[in-house]
Parts: structure tokens; C-alpha cells; sequence
């Protein structure tokens, strides 16, 4: 792991609960030598202040997306699988630059709890047995989704950006039940248990949403009077807007990229 930020700690984290044995990580990270510390002190990882990245079977590219590129091009690159889960880099541009297949996984958080959702984008140069290896390292740790350079923008707001959406929900949501005279924390953990079973379903379920709706929503009942409220107000409308609009600054980075490389 190269980098030692909030992506490169929760994939860590969803890898060691997955069942890998700390001694199978290697951790670097030259902007916070503290932290690596911490997480080595934590965790139990390995760490190392000048990386062999030919000593490892994959490396992960975990740093700012502007340091990727320069990265690799600082070193020689004979062995390894290049997977970056930095954003708006694409994998043919460090392929070009290592001479080695590449991937680009697009994580979220939940990672940490082995319920992320990854988007992998494969470099021309990746065969069967490079997709194979890199979907299942991203399997350990929640579900992955087959990705390009057109459809990477859109999964990165689906699954990136959608988290702070839910937690904007639940935010909005928890008020009602502290009115009512819950605690805080006791709201939060009530809406957000029954948003965890509703995506669990959602996950099992092949059916259309609007059946799931009819399944709990009796005519008239409070479920349904509910659904009203949210559909006079739009909020189809407004959540598709808002993917739209974070979709559309990812879209044109990608872009970027692609015209520059």
C-alpha cells in the first residue's frame, strides 16, 4: 500500500477482517510518518520507509491522484500488479508508464466493514488471470462492478459520493425520533438499521422498486401517505440531480486525463 489515507486505512482494515494475515501488507507512506506508525502499532502491519515495489505480488497506488502518474514513472517496474484507487486516473496512461498491466479500483469507505463497493476500470494490457486476481482481492472486501472510461463517472457518484446522500438522509430522518424522545444515538442506530435491511433486500431482490414499495405500503396506510409526501415533493427528481451533478465533475476529469495521456 502505497499511501497511508482514509481509502488506504479502510481497505486495510476490510483485508485484515477478510481473513489475511497482517504480515501479507506492506504499508508506505512518505507525507506521515506518524500515522504509519500508528496503523503498524494498530493493525500490525508491515511497513518500510524505501519500498521494493518488485518484492510484492501487487502494489496499490493510494496517494493523491496528481502523484500516480510521476510515481511510477520514478520507478522500474518488473513483477507486480498495479492496481490505483486513486480518482480520475486511467489505467492505460500507467500501463504506459510502468510497462505492466494495471488497474484502477474505484473503493468507498465501507470497505472497512467488507460492505464496500468497488468499480474496476482494466487497462488494455490486463488478461483473464490480472481481472481475476484483482476482482477477487476487491471481493474480499464487499461487491465490484466491471467499469470504463464511460461509465467509471457514473459509478463513482453511485458509490462514492451516494454514501454522504444516506447519511443526509439519516440526518434528516433522526430529528423526528429525538422529538419523539429517543436519545441521539439510539435515532441514528434505528434509522440506520432499517436503511442496512433495506439494501440487504434490495441486494437479494430482482423485482422493481416500486414492488418493494407495494410490499410494505398498504393503500392509505402511513407507509403510503409517506411515499406521497415524497413523491409530491420530488424526490426522484432530486436525488437524480444531485448524481447527475457529481457525476458530471467526474466525467470531466476523466476526460481530462484521457486528452492529456
Amino acid at each position: 500500500m502505497v499511501g497511508a489515507g482514509s481509502m488506504s486505512e479502510s481497505l486495510v482494515r476490510g483485508w485484515l477482517a477478510s481473513g489475511m494475515s497482517p504480515e501479507q501488507i506492506t504499508m508506505t507512506n512518505r507525507s506521515d510518518r506518524a500515522r504509519l506508525t500508528e496503523l503498524q502499532a494498530e493493525l500490525g502491519v508491515q511497513i518500510v520507509n524505501e519500498e521494493d515495489v518488485n518484492a510484492y505480488d501487487i502494489v496499490v497506488l493510494a496517494m493523491q491522484p496528481d502523484g500516480v502518474i510521476p510515481y511510477v514513472q520514478s520507478k522500474i517496474w518488473h513483477t507486480p500488479l498495479l492496481v490505483s484507487v486513486a480518482a480520475h486516473i486511467d489505467p492505460s496512461a500507467i500501463e504506459d508508464a510502468a510497462g505492466l498491466p494495471a488497474v484502477c479500483a474505484m473503493p468507498n469507505t465501507p470497505v472497512a466493514y467488507r460492505s464496500g463497493m468497488t468499480g474496476l476500470w482494466f487497462g488494455p494490457e490486463t488478461d483473464s488471470s490480472v481481472r481475476e486476481t484483482a476482482t477477487a482481492l476487491f471481493e474480499r472486501v464487499g461487491r465490484t462492478a466491471v467499469t470504463d472510461a464511460l461509465t467509471m463517472s457514473a459509478f463513482m457518484a453511485a458509490a462514492g459520493c451516494s454514501p454522504a446522500f444516506f447519511y443526509e438522509i439519516v440526518g434528516s430522518m433522526t430529528p423526528v425520533l429525538t422529538e419523539a424522545g429517543f436519545d441521539e444515538t439510539t435515532a441514528r442506530q434505528i434509522v440506520a438499521q432499517a436503511m442496512k435491511g433495506s439494501a440487504e433486500l434490495l441486494l437479494h431482490e430482482t423485482r422493481p422498486t416500486n414492488d418493494l414499495i407495494a410490499d410494505v405500503a398498504a393503500p392509505d396506510g402511513p407507509t403510503d401517505r409517506g411515499i406521497g409526501v415524497l413523491r409530491a415533493r420530488h424526490l426522484a427528481d432530486v436525488m437524480a440531480s444531485a448524481l447527475r451533478e457529481s457525476a458530471k465533475e467526474d466525467q470531466a476529469a476523466i476526460h481530462t486525463t484521457i486528452e492529456i495521456t
